[in-house]
């Protein structure tokens, strides 16, 4: 009887951490960018409807697709650099105030 109980205890717990590997995926996938767009949502799809599969598939498979953080930080630098290349010509008087803001707001939200 004591092992049937131990043998309960330890699907209960492989039962608990599926589950919490499952869901580490679907918040993984919700706040990461991947290289197509499209991806996200199929991988979504994935781990959502096929949980055990889809979650071995995409520690394999799908976390390789994602941008790197090097990509964020370079695609904030170069906004970083283009503003302040901005912001020299309207101090220098070639661009005017209405020219700097349009340019600004283009920069900002561009969605590299």
């Amino acid at each position: 009887m004591e092992m049937m109980f131990g043998f309960v205890v330890f699907f209960y717990a492989m039962i608990v951490g599926v589950f919490i590997l499952w869901l580490w995926a679907l918040i993984d996938i919700l706040i990461s960018k991947f290289q197509d767009n499209l991806m996200q949502i199929v991988w979504l799809l994935v781990v959502f409807f096929l949980p055990f599969i889809g979650v071995i598939l995409y520690l394999l498979m799908g976390r390789s697709m994602k941008l790197s953080r090097d990509h964020y930080s370079n695609n904030a630098n170069q906004k970083y650099e283009q503003l302040s290349k901005i912001k020299e010509l309207l101090d220098n008087g070639a661009i005017s105030q209405e020219e700097f803001e349009a340019e600004k707001e283009k920069i900002l939200n561009r969605d590299d």
